[in-house]
């Protein structure tokens, strides 16, 4: 007996969009952001400690900046948010004929005849809540439901961007303890970031629908050029400001 063909159900991820959004942007920014400044100082010395010393404070930094900032204008999006709502609210409150038109005209845009229209506002303005609610998908285009806690979006900018910050630092910290070729440890800081970027890239077609080498090779190829500029940019800073004539 031949199985059915079971389609599987399409699975929506808008909900998670802004906390998707955060992680992207926290784990690239330490890996691109503290990455590059790392390979820059590479680039500009063969000492792994200052390589280090420069990452690791690269890394604190924008822990700080960038989570406070996440928060900051998640938190001024939100009170924008609920400002619109409020001054929705009180129109409904003050000017139900208006907003009763207003409904009918969005279900009469639909395509619905207008005594069906007119039916629908009428019935649906007995309760205020559903009529704000209408009024913000239709006339505000606001769906506030899937917008998260600030808090809670500054704290995985945050800890994604010191995971993604520690990640490129790791060969300099071994380096630390086991006698290796400082060129080895660029070359591992740089793979090692480039992998996780091509793994985490592999991981987000999840919610952009793209192909899993796309999703890879997009992340791959940017980071490259930010990492692989930043150490030819420290090499040419050092060469014309070399490490005795600055200090």
């Amino acid at each position: 007996m031949e199985k059915e063909n079971i389609e599987e159900p399409v699975i929506h991820y808008t909900h998670e969009a802004d906390v998707f959004r955060t992680r992207v942007f926290g784990i690239q920014d330490g890996l691109i952001g503290v990455g590059a400044i790392a390979l820059g100082a590479a680039g500009y010395s063969n000492d792994p400690l200052l390589v280090l010393v420069t990452g690791l404070i690269a890394t604190i930094a924008q822990a700080f900046s960038m989570g406070i900032g996440e928060y900051i204008s998640t938190r001024v999006r939100n009170q924008i948010i609920n400002n619109e709502i409020k001054k929705e609210r009180y129109e409904i409150d003050k000017y139900p004929e208006k907003e009763r038109e207003e409904l009918k005209q969005f279900y009469l845009s639909k395509g619905l005849p207008e005594e069906e229209a007119e039916e629908i506002a009428r019935r649906l303005m007995r309760n205020k809540d559903v009529v704000l609610h209408e009024m913000m998908i239709h006339e505000l285009k606001l769906f506030p439901e899937e917008f998260e806690n600030p808090v809670k979006l500054g704290f995985i900018m945050s800890v994604y961007l010191i995971v993604g910050g520690i990640i490129p630092l790791i060969p300099f910290i071994f380096s630390l303890f086991v006698k290796v070729p400082f060129i080895s440890a660029v070359i591992a800081s740089l793979v090692l970031v480039l992998t996780t970027l091509g793994v985490f890239g592999t991981m987000t077609t999840k919610y952009t629908g793209l192909s899993k080498w796309r999703g890879s090779f997009e992340q791959i190829g940017t980071g490259l050029l930010a990492l692989v500029g930043s150490y030819i940019g420290g090499m040419i800073i050092g060469y014309f400001l070399p490490v005795h004539v600055a200090i």
